[in-house]
């Protein structure tokens, strides 16, 4: 099982050309320069900073912790500004209750503007699919996972109206955004329970969700991998989903948190407290009494999105339980996602887990809550 590279129109398969091309920030870098106090301006012209405008409805992150108050605490996921974001959006703002000088920034471009950020020490903390963490580690740059930011991939495997079943897929063109990434193992799982041979069928490299969508549409492909807001779109004209990957794939990850060793080794209070705000925002998308307050937080990160079907975008995640409550980062469950991400040839070679993951930030902050 895999989980999907991507939202919206930004493709975030992590190329080993793009990790390669900053490769040689490591051995200038390789202490991070001090957080600063107040540094919340974006750095890159590709980037946007944003933070919630309202205030956190589900409290704040329980006793705050002196000396993390004022701290800065600036997180680029690798996106632009979309609903889907709401989750991170919301912890940001949880910390920002508890006094840290707290910050989300949307990054729509390539992941080495990300890391290059990370490495100099212009950002503290990276939000990125866990193939790209992976792929960075290989190249030898100093990132550690050490929290969980989606538990579960939104992504649906979605075909023409007229393929009712795996079963029909056998003979048919199915779309990826290239045949060496994460999402032709997305194919190879749905085909292994099919129980079809990838011999038996075409694989298209179609782009990315931007380009695979119109590609499905205009049937030049017959399935391929969609968000669930695609879904909504393309159910009332008869596409049928024949995988969810959030139900059914649902024990790997889809973005994961990254920072230097130097920076978690520096700001162990800070590492905390962010996997208990992401904890607590967990809770608060999944409460019932929150349901307004969601949709509000997320209508304001993606300005334009429409109201009706973010609500029922997060029915279909509340329903898919696409971020179950208590859930943290375990090395085990990413030690499995970097094997597939090698027989899929999305990275080249797998890394100690212990090398690039640690789950005790995320230990410590469950313990803490009592959950």
């Amino acid at each position: 099982m895999l989980r999907a590279t991507g939202h919206s129109t930004f493709a975030r398969t992590a190329t080993t050309a793009a990790i390669a091309a900053i490769a040689v920030f490591v051995a200038a870098c390789s202490s991070s320069k001090p957080a600063a106090s107040s540094d919340n301006t974006a750095t890159a012209g590709s980037t946007s900073s944003s933070s919630p405008t309202a205030a956190p409805s589900s409290g704040g992150g329980g006793a705050t912790n002196a000396d993390i108050k004022g701290q800065r605490f600036t997180m680029m996921v690798q996106s632009t500004p979309n609903v889907n974001k709401v989750v991170e959006a919301h912890a940001i703002a949880i910390m920002k209750q508890d006094g840290v000088n707290a910050t989300i920034k949307y990054n729509a471009s390539t992941p080495n503007v990300a890391i290059s950020q990370l490495l100099n020490g212009d950002i503290d903390v990276y939000g990125e699919a866990v193939t790209g963490g992976v792929a960075a580690a290989g190249q030898g740059i100093p990132l550690i996972d050490f929290a969980v930011l989606q538990p579960r991939q939104d992504y649906v495997f979605i075909a023409r109206p007229n393929i009712k079943s795996l079963a029909d897929l056998k003979g048919k063109k199915i779309g990826v955004q290239d045949t060496t990434g994460v999402n032709y193992a997305q194919a190879l799982i749905v085909l292994q329970k099919a129980g079809i041979d990838v011999k038996d069928v075409s694989i298209i490299a179609a782009g990315g969700q931007s380009s695979r969508l119109p590609a499905l549409v205009a049937g030049r492909v017959d399935a391929t991998m969609l968000s669930h807001s695609a879904q909504i779109k393309l159910a009332p004209d008869g596409y049928n989903v024949l995988y969810d990957f959030t139900k059914e794939s649902a024990n790997l990850y889809d973005d994961n948190a990254f920072a230097t060793k130097n920076w978690l080794a520096q700001h162990q209070a800070l590492a905390v407290e962010f996997n208990k705000a992401i904890l607590q925002s967990f809770k608060w998308f999944n409460d019932p009494a929150s349901k307004d307050a969601v949709l509000n937080e997320a209508l304001a990160i993606q300005a334009g999105a429409d109201k009706d079907q973010t609500a029922q975008l997060f029915d279909m995640l509340r329903q898919a339980n696409a971020y179950p409550e208590g859930t943290i980062i375990d090395t085990a469950v990413l030690d499995e996602e970097q094997n597939l991400f090698k027989q899929a040839k999305a990275i080249t070679d797998t890394v100690p887990i212990a090398q690039w993951a640690d789950a005790s930030f995320a230990q410590q902050a469950k313990a803490s809550l009592g959950s």
